[in-house]
């Protein structure tokens, strides 16, 4: 799925017959039109512009120039409509990332590109105001707190493969998923301290500082 270019083709257009508003909407959240990805963009630019408050269905079909019911038709709702917002803050650059590292060998070099590799996330001020508009109030969410929780999973998950750090006994496995989870944590921190202070933070050096702390902290494990 790309920012302006045509996403996959599976399941394209509007959600399945009897698609839930109060349930996940990963199945078709990928396969959006044409008009939905145009909505999307639109509904991105309205939340870092405006806040959460703005983004409605009335205003967000105003401002891209179509009709409230194709959003409805399209997301089901304002949670629907965040939820694609949400996906597409990240998604995109993220993906390209783990597919630039992926064939990158031995695992700790791997690693350390991808961590290394995280400040392109972040470059752009907007995805942090964004995600801290979304993130404040899709605790209180229940479909957005759904997605937010699936993405740290994939995103911990995904760390774990690019890093080779799968396996072992459970003591270990656990302590390698807690380190995932704060590379994790790191991106979500910096990316709030670069768009309140862009000019006051080095993302590039604080990512080569982190993947350095994870490489001594790996190779001082039990075979390590």
């Amino acid at each position: 799925m790309t920012e302006s270019g045509s996403p996959p083709s599976r399941g394209r257009g509007r959600p399945r017959a009897g698609a839930d508003p109060q349930g996940p909407l990963a199945d078709w959240i990928n396969g959006l039109s044409p008009t939905a990805i145009h909505v999307v963009n639109v509904g991105r630019r309205v939340l870092v512009e405006d806040g959460f408050e703005a983004v409605t269905i009335e205003h967000v079909a105003l401002e891209a120039n179509v009709s409230p019911a194709t959003i409805r038709r399209q997301f089901v709702s304002k949670s629907g409509l965040l939820y694609a917002i949400f996906s597409r803050l990240e998604a995109e650059a993220w993906e390209k990332l783990v597919a630039d590292v992926q064939p990158i060998s031995p695992a700790e070099a791997r690693l350390h590109a991808y961590i290394s590799g995280l400040g392109a996330l972040i470059e752009d001020p907007s995805n942090g105001v964004g995600l801290t508009e979304v993130l404040a109030h899709g605790l209180r969410d229940p479909i957005l707190r759904q997605k937010m929780a699936a993405d740290y999973d994939l995103a911990r998950d995904g760390t774990l493969e690019l890093g080779g750090l799968e396996g072992g006994d459970a003591d270990a496995a656990a302590r390698r998923r807690a380190l995932a989870s704060l590379i994790v944590a790191a991106i979500d921190g910096l990316s709030l301290q670069v768009a309140a202070d862009p000019d006051g933070v080095d993302e590039d050096l604080a990512f080569a500082l982190l993947a350095d702390m994870v490489r001594l902290w790996l190779a001082a494990q039990p075979g390590g």
